[in-house]
């Protein structure tokens, strides 16, 4: 035997053990219990952001401006309020009642995508507590279609307030 076919055979030997013994028992005609939870994934806005070489880019063409990134998110807080209100009818609160706190989000923007690579997100109120309405707000923004363009990740910040209510005006 060579010493190519003895690698090969190795490499059969490993990949069937895994198999083997990597695979719980499945009963059959019954379906499985295991359900998929999406998450969007967090990131640490000190690391280092690794560089590709080539033009390292999406479809797009210039990196966004600020003005142009802020707009994108404005377009989705809608959706923030949705989760605001979402949060308030699961705590049996009034509609009506003001969300005291504001939401400190990091984004870090994928050049290739419209959606991001990672959203940090923090409420400056006892609210930070709950993570459905912190999981509510990161997948509203991971929605939002941000600008793809050529160049490298890059992270903005954004800070808003969690329920900034509403006045009636007379006119």
């Amino acid at each position: 035997m060579t010493q190519r076919q003895t690698i090969r055979t190795l490499g059969v030997l490993t990949l069937g053990a895994l198999v083997a013994f990597g695979c719980k028992g499945v009963d059959k005609g019954k379906r499985g219990g295991r359900t998929v939870k999406a998450s969007i994934q967090a990131f640490d806005p000190n690391a280092d952001i690794g560089f590709e070489f080539g033009d390292g880019g999406g479809e797009g063409g210039e990196t966004p401006d600020d003005f142009t990134v802020r707009e994108t998110l404005n377009g989705s807080l809608g959706g923030v309020d949705q989760c605001v209100a979402d949060y308030k009818a699961r705590k049996g609160m009034k509609p009506e009642k003001q969300l005291d706190g504001n939401v400190a989000l990091a984004v870090k923007l994928n050049p290739k995508s419209p959606r991001p690579l990672g959203i940090n997100a923090s409420i400056t109120s006892k609210h930070d507590k709950d993570e459905s309405l912190k999981t509510c707000i990161k997948e509203t923004i991971d929605n939002a279609p941000f600008p793809t363009y050529n160049g490298m990740p890059r992270i903005v910040d954004f800070e808003f307030e969690l329920d900034p209510g509403s006045e009636w005006v007379e006119e």
